[in-house]
């Protein structure tokens, strides 16, 4: 239970690095928290740019238009009260003020050292919220008590996060919303989200539980609320996965996006969904449009990153994910696709470490494997490659799982028919997931086998 700390009309973990204004998450990336953090520990005083720096980067050369970014963000971040500022000191650095009016001031003594801070004693709340950087999916319903938004918003941030556990978490602070507002569709919705999420990363028979489960939540959800994002976004992800209803699903995304536009969670799966159909473009613009209404968010300003690099876009894609890795979110996803962007522009020396650097948080993620084993085999060390390929051979299911990874490294190796073979395979199977398909139709991974010659090479999607 953190002690928070006041700042104007907010409230700040400095432990968890969350900001809140009343019982809401104030969206804030990870490395605007430990800047925030920073300015917070230094009461009042001038933080260096060094400082700053070395607190946010290290010893890593960064350049100085990076640290400009951060402070235009959280002054952003800190806008919602006019009191709170980060000054900027001429030369020395920033210093964090909050405006303290006069009758307050007069009221009592200047505490030392701390500009403007407010003396209140602090609240304590849940500190599962850890570090959040994302817009919620869905804006608690009035029927929620505080306990409850509050629960609402953990949940939110688990559901939309990266981490092996946090599905699970989700499922449990969305099990307690329902708990206590059962009239209310959140928790319906949320666990609907969930479902459906478990279900893409399961096989049969669970595979096919989880969807039901899912379809069975968004229903109860949407008796309470036709509106619910979450609820229609799951079944969206169902009617596409599940039922091979392609019609059902874009009617059940576009009115999740209807729903809440600036919501971060429906306009991505949506944008995933048109690129499994086919409309790369339309997936595109909505991409764009998450960037554009949650900038502080890794995995939306990464997930741009991911649709320039399939678009052939490499250089723009390498500078939004490098941004997309300066906000965090989602580390290993945003490594992954900058290589991905490194190694299509023939920078090598870029991109292994970066690949190596996702396979060190990941060590069975396949397709980080098989990007090394590409990078291995474009500087022709082979050695390496086999040994890597070796490594996706001992992962279970993957040709289930990840088939685009798999015919990827056999590709590198020179094994089109292989690679054929496993896409076709996956295609019979009918378990279709919205990324796999995605990736089949447009990865230049795969190029090769899209481009075969000979009757039996194009893959019929």
């Amino acid at each position: 239970m953190p002690c928070l700390e006041p700042i104007g009309r907010f409230a700040f973990d400095p432990k968890g690095l969350v900001l809140y204004d009343g019982d809401s998450i104030v969206p804030l990336a990870p490395l605007q928290g430990r800047m925030l953090g920073e300015l917070v520990r230094a009461e009042g005083e001038i933080v260096s740019t060094a400082q700053m720096r070395a607190v946010l980067w290290g010893d890593a050369p960064v350049e100085e238009r990076n640290l400009n970014q951060q402070i235009y963000l959280l002054r952003r971040a800190l806008r919602r009260d006019s009191a709170v500022a980060i000054e900027n000191v001429p030369r020395r650095g920033y210093r964090l003020t909050v405006a303290v009016a006069p009758a307050a001031n007069a009221a009592r003594a200047p505490r030392a050292r701390l500009r403007g801070f407010a003396t209140a004693s602090a609240a304590c709340i849940a500190a599962a919220a850890l570090a959040a950087g994302i817009l919620l999916q869905a804006r608690a319903p009035a029927q929620l008590d505080t306990p409850g938004r509050r629960n609402l918003e953990i949940a939110n941030y688990f559901a939309s996060s990266e981490g092996p556990n946090h599905l699970a978490a989700a499922a449990e602070y969305y099990r307690s919303v329902e708990m206590m507002a059962p009239s209310s569709s959140a928790g319906y919705g949320g666990l609907a989200f969930v479902d459906a999420r478990r279900a893409l990363e399961s096989e049969d028979p669970t595979r096919a539980q989880y969807f039901e489960t899912a379809r069975l939540e968004a229903t109860a959800a949407l008796q309470r609320n036709a509106r619910d994002g979450n609820a229609l976004t799951a079944l969206g992800i169902v009617y596409s996965v599940a039922y091979h209803m392609p019609c059902d699903a874009r009617a059940e995304f576009d009115a999740a996006v209807a729903a809440d536009p600036s919501a971060e969670a429906p306009r991505s799966w949506r944008a995933r969904f048109l690129m499994s159909v086919g409309d790369f473009e339309r997936a595109g613009r909505d991409f764009a449009a998450i960037g554009q209404y949650v900038p502080t968010s890794g995995y939306a300003v990464g997930s741009l990153g991911e649709w320039l690099v399939l678009n052939r876009n490499y250089a723009q894609a390498s500078s939004v994910l490098a941004r997309a890795l300066d906000l965090g979110n989602h580390p290993g996803f945003t490594r992954y696709w900058l290589a991905r962007a490194y190694y299509e522009r023939g920078l090598y020396d870029k991109a292994l470490p970066l690949a190596n650097a996702t396979l060190g948080m990941y060590p069975d993620e396949a397709s980080a494997i098989a990007l090394r084993l590409r990078i291995e085999a474009a500087k022709g060390d082979m050695p390496a490659a086999l040994a890597d390929f070796r490594h996706l051979e001992r992962i279970p299911g993957l040709e289930k799982n990840d088939p685009v990874a798999l015919a990827s490294a056999d590709v590198a190796l020179g094994r089109t028919a292989d690679a054929l073979q496993t896409v076709r395979r996956y295609i019979k199977s009918g378990i279709r997931d919205i990324d796999a398909i995605g990736r089949i139709r447009t990865d230049p991974d795969l190029d090769a086998i899209r481009q075969a010659p000979g009757p039996d090479a194009p893959i019929a999607l």
